[in-house]
C-alpha cells in the first residue's frame, strides 16, 4: 500500500483503490492537497491485507465496464476492515443505469470522471466525517447510511421547489441539507436527481426537525410517508445489515 512516503498506522485516512497509474495518482494528489491523509492500493493487494487500520473513507477509482466495477465494489463491501465505511465510486460511465445501480447497491456517492478537484475534495470531506461525528453512535450507524445525492424539494404548502442534498438515509427517512428553511410538519416531495438532470422519481415525506448548520445552511430531518419507505429502501440502497 502506498501513502506518499507516510506510514498510516493509526491515522484517520482515506483509502484510494485502483490500478497504479496517472488516474490514481491524480486522486491521491488532489485529496492530499485538500488536507486529507491518503493511502492507495490495488484491490487485489488490499484483499491480501485483511488487518489494515480501517479508513474513514474509501474511493474506488475504476474505469472498467459497469459489471466489473460493481463486482469490485461488492468485494470492497465484504472486506472485514471496510464494513461501515462510506464508499465513493469514480467512473467514466454517465448513464442513469450505472448511477442508479451504484446508489442502490450502497455507494455513498457516484462521481463521473473527469471530476473537478473541488467536487472530489468536497465529497470526500463531507463523507469522511460520517464515522467520527458526535451523533453517529454504533447503533445509529447500523440504522442509517451515508449518502450524498442531489435532490429537488417540492414544498406542497408553498407550491415551491428548492434544491437540496440528501446526506444520509434510513429505512424510514432521510436527512437533507438546503439553503432555505422548512417548517416542522411541512409535507414535501423529495425528487431525486441523477448525474445531470432529474430522475422524476419522487419520495413523499414530512419534516420532523430542522436546525441551522455552522455553514449557514439548514439540516432537515424527513420521515417518509405512506408506502414511500418501501420504494426509498430499494432505490436508495438502504439495508438493515452490512455497511449500514
Amino acid at each position: 500500500m502506498t501513502s506518499k512516503g507516510k506510514v498510516l498506522v493509526g491515522y484517520q485516512y482515506t483509502l484510494v483503490i485502483g490500478p497504479e497509474g496517472d488516474d490514481r495518482a491524480w486522486v491521491e494528489d488532489t485529496l492530499m492537497r485538500g488536507g486529507m491523509e491518503v493511502a492507495a492500493t490495488a484491490l487485489a493487494d488490499l484483499e491480501a491485507m485483511p488487518d489494515i487500520v480501517p479508513p474513514r473513507l474509501v474511493v474506488l477509482d475504476d474505469t472498467r465496464p459497469r459489471a466489473e466495477r460493481m463486482a469490485a465494489f461488492a468485494r470492497l463491501r465484504d472486506h472485514s476492515a471496510l464494513r461501515g465505511v462510506p464508499l465513493v465510486i469514480l467512473a467514466y460511465d454517465s448513464d442513469i443505469d450505472s448511477f442508479s445501480e451504484a446508489i442502490s447497491k450502497g455507494a455513498a456517492a457516484y462521481l463521473v470522471k473527469p471530476v473537478s478537484a473541488e467536487e472530489l475534495v468536497y465529497t470526500s470531506h463531507k463523507l469522511s466525517g460520517w464515522l467520527s461525528s458526535r451523533d453517529r453512535t454504533e447503533r445509529r450507524r447500523r440504522l442509517r447510511r451515508p449518502l450524498l445525492l442531489k435532490v429537488d424539494i417540492d414544498i406542497k404548502e408553498r407550491q415551491t421547489r428548492v434544491a437540496g442534498q440528501i446526506v444520509d438515509v434510513s429505512s424510514n427517512g432521510c436527512r437533507i441539507e438546503l439553503n432555505e428553511p422548512l417548517q416542522k410538519g411541512d409535507r414535501v416531495r423529495v425528487v431525486l436527481r441523477g448525474i445531470e438532470d432529474s430522475t422524476h422519481l419522487a419520495l413523499g415525506a414530512e419534516v420532523q426537525w430542522q436546525k441551522k448548520t455552522p455553514e449557514g445552511t439548514y439540516a432537515v430531518g424527513l420521515r417518509f410517508t405512506g408506502t414511500t419507505a418501501l420504494l426509498a429502501a430499494k432505490v436508495l440502497g438502504f439495508v438493515h445489515t452490512g455497511m449500514t
